[in-house]
Protein backbone atom coordinates (compact mmCIF):
# COMPACT_ATOMS: atom_id res chain seq x y z
CA UNK A 1 0.00 0.00 0.00
CA UNK A 2 1.08 3.59 -1.03
CA UNK A 3 2.25 6.00 1.74
CA UNK A 4 -0.51 8.30 0.85
CA UNK A 5 -2.92 5.71 1.13
CA UNK A 6 -1.97 4.58 4.20
CA UNK A 7 -1.84 8.06 6.35
CA UNK A 8 -5.48 8.20 4.54
CA UNK A 9 -7.07 5.06 5.70
CA UNK A 10 -4.72 5.57 9.10
CA UNK A 11 -6.80 9.02 9.99
CA UNK A 12 -10.37 7.39 9.07
CA UNK A 13 -9.43 5.02 11.53
CA UNK A 14 -8.63 7.53 14.15
CA UNK A 15 -11.89 9.06 13.93
CA UNK A 16 -13.77 5.72 13.05
CA UNK A 17 -12.95 3.86 16.28
CA UNK A 18 -13.33 6.70 18.50
CA UNK A 19 -16.66 6.80 17.20
CA UNK A 20 -17.47 3.28 17.53
CA UNK A 21 -16.80 3.63 21.26
CA UNK A 22 -18.83 5.91 21.62
CA UNK A 23 -21.85 4.29 20.70
CA UNK A 24 -21.58 1.78 22.67
CA UNK A 25 -20.74 3.65 26.06
CA UNK A 26 -23.10 6.85 25.61
CA UNK A 27 -26.46 7.23 26.38
CA UNK A 28 -25.72 6.67 29.84
CA UNK A 29 -25.46 2.77 29.37
CA UNK A 30 -22.19 2.14 30.94
CA UNK A 31 -21.58 -0.43 33.35
CA UNK A 32 -20.36 0.15 37.62
CA UNK A 33 -16.86 -1.43 36.30
CA UNK A 34 -16.74 1.26 33.53
CA UNK A 35 -16.84 4.10 35.80
CA UNK A 36 -14.55 2.36 38.34
CA UNK A 37 -11.98 2.32 35.39
CA UNK A 38 -12.42 6.17 34.74
CA UNK A 39 -11.82 6.64 38.15
CA UNK A 40 -8.21 4.50 38.07
CA UNK A 41 -7.48 6.35 34.91
CA UNK A 42 -8.33 9.93 35.33
CA UNK A 43 -5.69 11.20 37.06
CA UNK A 44 -5.08 14.95 38.55
CA UNK A 45 -1.59 16.82 38.85
CA UNK A 46 -1.52 19.58 41.17
CA UNK A 47 1.19 22.54 40.40
CA UNK A 48 2.04 26.06 41.57
CA UNK A 49 4.86 27.99 41.96
CA UNK A 50 6.09 25.96 45.08
CA UNK A 51 5.14 22.54 43.66
CA UNK A 52 8.62 20.55 43.93
CA UNK A 53 7.94 17.60 41.36
CA UNK A 54 8.35 18.74 37.55
CA UNK A 55 5.65 16.91 36.52
CA UNK A 56 3.26 17.98 39.27
CA UNK A 57 2.01 16.45 42.32
CA UNK A 58 -0.57 13.27 41.45
CA UNK A 59 -3.55 13.56 44.13
CA UNK A 60 -5.48 10.18 45.63
CA UNK A 61 -7.94 9.12 43.32
CA UNK A 62 -10.30 8.99 46.96
CA UNK A 63 -9.63 12.77 47.19
CA UNK A 64 -8.42 13.94 50.56
CA UNK A 65 -8.45 17.00 52.04
CA UNK A 66 -4.45 16.46 53.07
CA UNK A 67 -3.21 15.02 50.39
CA UNK A 68 -4.51 18.49 47.87
CA UNK A 69 -2.95 20.60 50.75
CA UNK A 70 0.15 18.50 50.71
CA UNK A 71 0.25 19.55 46.86
CA UNK A 72 1.23 22.49 47.93
CA UNK A 73 -2.59 23.56 46.86
CA UNK A 74 -3.45 27.09 47.68
CA UNK A 75 -6.89 27.63 48.70
CA UNK A 76 -6.68 31.62 48.65
CA UNK A 77 -5.17 31.53 45.05
CA UNK A 78 -6.88 31.47 41.30
CA UNK A 79 -7.29 28.04 39.76
CA UNK A 80 -6.76 26.94 36.29
CA UNK A 81 -7.95 24.02 35.31
CA UNK A 82 -6.35 22.63 32.07
CA UNK A 83 -7.98 19.54 29.78
CA UNK A 84 -5.62 18.46 27.52
CA UNK A 85 -6.90 17.07 24.20
CA UNK A 86 -7.22 13.46 22.63
CA UNK A 87 -3.83 11.31 23.71
CA UNK A 88 -2.10 14.26 25.01
CA UNK A 89 -0.34 13.42 28.62
CA UNK A 90 0.47 16.00 31.66
CA UNK A 91 4.43 15.73 30.04
CA UNK A 92 2.78 16.45 26.16
CA UNK A 93 5.14 20.09 25.49
CA UNK A 94 2.18 21.73 24.60
CA UNK A 95 0.26 20.91 27.70
CA UNK A 96 3.85 22.06 29.68
CA UNK A 97 3.78 24.85 27.61
CA UNK A 98 0.45 26.44 28.84
CA UNK A 99 1.19 25.32 32.22
CA UNK A 100 4.23 27.29 32.85
CA UNK A 101 3.16 30.43 30.66
CA UNK A 102 0.86 30.14 34.01
CA UNK A 103 2.99 29.69 37.16
CA UNK A 104 6.16 31.29 35.56
CA UNK A 105 4.63 34.47 34.18
CA UNK A 106 1.13 35.55 34.06
CA UNK A 107 2.16 38.92 35.12
CA UNK A 108 2.84 37.94 38.62
CA UNK A 109 -0.38 36.52 39.59
CA UNK A 110 -0.02 33.64 41.89
CA UNK A 111 -2.28 30.60 40.53
CA UNK A 112 -2.83 26.91 40.99
CA UNK A 113 -2.95 24.46 38.00
CA UNK A 114 -4.91 21.31 37.86
CA UNK A 115 -4.00 19.30 34.68
CA UNK A 116 -6.48 16.24 34.28
CA UNK A 117 -4.52 13.61 32.53
CA UNK A 118 -7.36 11.51 30.58
CA UNK A 119 -4.98 9.99 28.00
CA UNK A 120 -5.65 5.96 29.41
CA UNK A 121 -8.86 6.48 28.13
CA UNK A 122 -8.06 8.34 24.98
CA UNK A 123 -8.24 5.20 22.54
CA UNK A 124 -11.96 5.30 23.66
CA UNK A 125 -12.26 8.79 22.51
CA UNK A 126 -15.36 10.57 22.47
CA UNK A 127 -17.48 7.64 24.54
CA UNK A 128 -15.33 9.33 27.73
CA UNK A 129 -16.22 12.91 27.11
CA UNK A 130 -18.88 12.66 29.60
CA UNK A 131 -17.17 10.49 31.94
CA UNK A 132 -14.15 12.60 32.26
CA UNK A 133 -16.24 15.55 32.56
CA UNK A 134 -18.51 14.24 35.53
CA UNK A 135 -14.95 12.88 37.01
CA UNK A 136 -13.35 16.78 37.12
CA UNK A 137 -16.94 17.65 38.44
CA UNK A 138 -16.41 15.42 41.76
CA UNK A 139 -13.02 16.68 42.53
CA UNK A 140 -14.08 20.64 42.17
CA UNK A 141 -17.49 19.60 43.92
CA UNK A 142 -15.47 17.88 46.62
CA UNK A 143 -12.77 21.14 47.29
CA UNK A 144 -15.73 23.74 47.65
CA UNK A 145 -17.43 21.66 49.81
CA UNK A 146 -14.43 21.01 52.08
CA UNK A 147 -13.45 24.71 51.81
CA UNK A 148 -10.52 24.56 49.50
CA UNK A 149 -11.90 25.96 45.94
CA UNK A 150 -14.52 29.34 45.37
CA UNK A 151 -15.96 27.86 42.31
CA UNK A 152 -16.14 31.47 41.29
CA UNK A 153 -12.14 31.64 40.86
CA UNK A 154 -12.05 28.66 38.65
CA UNK A 155 -10.96 29.10 35.07
CA UNK A 156 -11.01 25.63 32.80
CA UNK A 157 -9.29 25.50 29.74
CA UNK A 158 -10.11 22.52 27.43
CA UNK A 159 -8.72 21.65 23.86
CA UNK A 160 -10.00 20.35 20.96
CA UNK A 161 -12.46 17.31 22.58
CA UNK A 162 -11.41 17.85 25.56
CA UNK A 163 -13.22 21.74 25.59
CA UNK A 164 -16.47 19.18 25.44
CA UNK A 165 -15.25 17.36 28.44
CA UNK A 166 -14.82 20.99 30.28
CA UNK A 167 -18.34 21.78 29.36
CA UNK A 168 -19.37 18.80 30.98
CA UNK A 169 -17.43 19.61 34.02
CA UNK A 170 -19.22 23.08 34.12
CA UNK A 171 -22.42 21.42 33.30
CA UNK A 172 -21.94 18.84 36.29
CA UNK A 173 -20.65 21.21 38.50
CA UNK A 174 -23.35 21.12 41.55
CA UNK A 175 -21.46 23.55 44.29
CA UNK A 176 -21.89 26.73 41.89
CA UNK A 177 -21.47 28.01 38.50
CA UNK A 178 -18.19 28.00 37.20
CA UNK A 179 -16.54 31.49 36.57
CA UNK A 180 -15.04 30.76 33.04
CA UNK A 181 -14.44 28.23 30.52
CA UNK A 182 -12.37 28.52 26.95
CA UNK A 183 -12.36 26.09 24.30
CA UNK A 184 -9.28 25.69 22.54
CA UNK A 185 -10.38 24.94 18.96
CA UNK A 186 -13.04 22.07 19.96
CA UNK A 187 -13.51 19.15 18.25
CA UNK A 188 -16.38 18.15 15.32
CA UNK A 189 -16.59 15.04 14.46
CA UNK A 190 -19.03 12.65 16.11
CA UNK A 191 -20.40 15.81 18.60
CA UNK A 192 -23.92 16.17 17.82
CA UNK A 193 -23.91 20.37 17.97
CA UNK A 194 -27.85 20.30 17.98
CA UNK A 195 -27.80 18.94 22.01
CA UNK A 196 -25.87 21.48 24.51
CA UNK A 197 -25.67 18.39 27.17
CA UNK A 198 -22.83 16.56 26.32
CA UNK A 199 -20.49 19.53 24.59
CA UNK A 200 -19.42 23.20 25.26
CA UNK A 201 -22.18 25.45 25.37
CA UNK A 202 -23.06 29.06 26.78
CA UNK A 203 -25.16 27.44 29.88
CA UNK A 204 -22.04 25.91 31.34
CA UNK A 205 -20.21 28.80 32.62
CA UNK A 206 -20.65 32.76 33.47
CA UNK A 207 -18.08 33.42 30.58
CA UNK A 208 -17.50 30.85 27.94
CA UNK A 209 -14.83 31.75 24.89
CA UNK A 210 -13.97 30.10 22.12
CA UNK A 211 -10.57 30.22 19.79
CA UNK A 212 -11.52 28.63 16.22
CA UNK A 213 -8.24 27.86 14.31
CA UNK A 214 -9.09 24.84 12.21
CA UNK A 215 -13.28 25.05 11.55
CA UNK A 216 -15.14 22.47 9.26
CA UNK A 217 -12.47 20.07 9.63
CA UNK A 218 -10.78 18.97 13.13
CA UNK A 219 -12.71 21.54 14.94
CA UNK A 220 -15.97 23.33 15.45
CA UNK A 221 -16.47 26.25 12.62
CA UNK A 222 -20.40 27.62 14.68
CA UNK A 223 -20.41 29.77 17.37
CA UNK A 224 -20.64 28.26 20.51
CA UNK A 225 -19.35 30.36 23.05
CA UNK A 226 -20.40 33.86 24.24
CA UNK A 227 -17.38 35.26 22.41
CA UNK A 228 -15.88 33.34 19.56
CA UNK A 229 -12.46 34.40 17.92
CA UNK A 230 -11.82 32.86 14.15
CA UNK A 231 -8.26 33.98 13.76
CA UNK A 232 -7.44 34.16 10.23
CA UNK A 233 -11.04 33.17 9.40
CA UNK A 234 -10.29 30.48 11.57
CA UNK A 235 -9.96 27.65 8.97
CA UNK A 236 -6.46 27.31 8.27
CA UNK A 237 -3.55 28.67 9.78
CA UNK A 238 -0.33 30.99 8.31
CA UNK A 239 2.95 28.60 8.72
CA UNK A 240 0.37 25.19 8.44
CA UNK A 241 0.33 25.06 4.34
CA UNK A 242 1.86 21.45 4.20
CA UNK A 243 -0.29 19.96 7.95
CA UNK A 244 -0.82 15.97 7.44
CA UNK A 245 -5.44 16.49 7.91
CA UNK A 246 -5.36 19.63 10.09
CA UNK A 247 -2.99 19.28 13.11
CA UNK A 248 -1.05 22.44 12.37
CA UNK A 249 -3.98 24.60 12.43
CA UNK A 250 -5.61 22.66 15.33
CA UNK A 251 -2.73 23.27 17.55
CA UNK A 252 -2.40 26.58 16.55
CA UNK A 253 -5.27 27.62 18.80
CA UNK A 254 -2.88 26.09 22.19
CA UNK A 255 -0.10 28.16 21.03
CA UNK A 256 -1.70 31.80 20.20
CA UNK A 257 -3.36 30.99 23.86
CA UNK A 258 -0.35 30.69 25.57
CA UNK A 259 1.46 33.65 23.96
CA UNK A 260 -1.69 35.69 25.20
CA UNK A 261 -1.17 35.22 28.75
CA UNK A 262 2.30 37.16 29.04
CA UNK A 263 0.94 39.79 26.19
CA UNK A 264 -2.21 41.34 27.58
CA UNK A 265 -3.15 43.22 24.41
CA UNK A 266 -1.44 40.96 21.44
CA UNK A 267 -4.16 39.78 19.97
CA UNK A 268 -7.30 42.63 19.09
CA UNK A 269 -9.68 41.59 17.09
CA UNK A 270 -13.10 43.21 15.65
CA UNK A 271 -16.22 42.04 16.10
CA UNK A 272 -18.36 40.64 13.19
CA UNK A 273 -21.36 40.72 11.71
CA UNK A 274 -21.76 37.19 12.18
CA UNK A 275 -19.70 33.81 12.26
CA UNK A 276 -20.11 33.27 8.60
CA UNK A 277 -18.54 36.91 8.03
CA UNK A 278 -15.81 35.81 10.30
CA UNK A 279 -15.15 32.71 8.52
CA UNK A 280 -15.24 33.91 5.31
CA UNK A 281 -13.12 37.25 6.19
CA UNK A 282 -16.20 39.14 5.47
CA UNK A 283 -15.94 41.96 8.69
CA UNK A 284 -15.58 45.53 8.23
CA UNK A 285 -12.90 46.69 10.62
CA UNK A 286 -14.43 48.59 13.59
CA UNK A 287 -13.88 50.46 16.75
CA UNK A 288 -15.92 47.24 18.10
CA UNK A 289 -12.79 45.36 19.76
CA UNK A 290 -11.54 42.22 22.15
CA UNK A 291 -9.02 40.65 23.12
CA UNK A 292 -8.37 37.41 22.56
CA UNK A 293 -6.94 35.23 24.69
CA UNK A 294 -6.42 35.04 28.71
CA UNK A 295 -6.85 38.67 29.44
CA UNK A 296 -10.34 38.59 27.69
CA UNK A 297 -13.09 41.40 29.19
CA UNK A 298 -16.12 39.49 31.03
CA UNK A 299 -17.96 42.10 28.84
CA UNK A 300 -17.89 41.13 25.35
CA UNK A 301 -20.12 39.02 23.40
CA UNK A 302 -20.23 38.02 19.81
CA UNK A 303 -17.67 36.58 16.87
CA UNK A 304 -14.41 38.36 16.25
CA UNK A 305 -12.17 38.15 13.45
CA UNK A 306 -8.22 38.91 13.80
CA UNK A 307 -5.09 38.27 12.16
CA UNK A 308 -2.11 36.57 12.80
CA UNK A 309 1.68 35.94 11.73
CA UNK A 310 2.94 32.21 11.16
CA UNK A 311 5.15 31.46 13.63
CA UNK A 312 6.17 32.76 17.15
CA UNK A 313 5.47 35.43 18.15
CA UNK A 314 2.00 35.18 16.11
CA UNK A 315 1.26 38.83 17.26
CA UNK A 316 0.66 40.45 14.03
Amino acid sequence: MRAPALRTMMARLCLIVPFLFATVTSAGKADSWIDTFRKDHVRFYFFNKNTSQPDGYQISKDFQTEDILASGFKPEYPSKVIIPGWNSRVTNPLIQQLKNAYIDNNGGTDLNVIIVDWSDLSYFGFGNINGVGKRSAELLDFMVGTGLLNVEHVHIIGMSESAHIAGVTGEFISSGRVARITGLDPSRPFIDMTKKQGRLSVDDADLVDVVHTNAGTLGEQSAVGHIDFYPNGGKKQPGCENEFIGSCSHERAVLLFVESINSPHAFQAWRCENEWAALHDRCQISDTLATMGEHLSYRVNGSYLLKTTGSSPFER
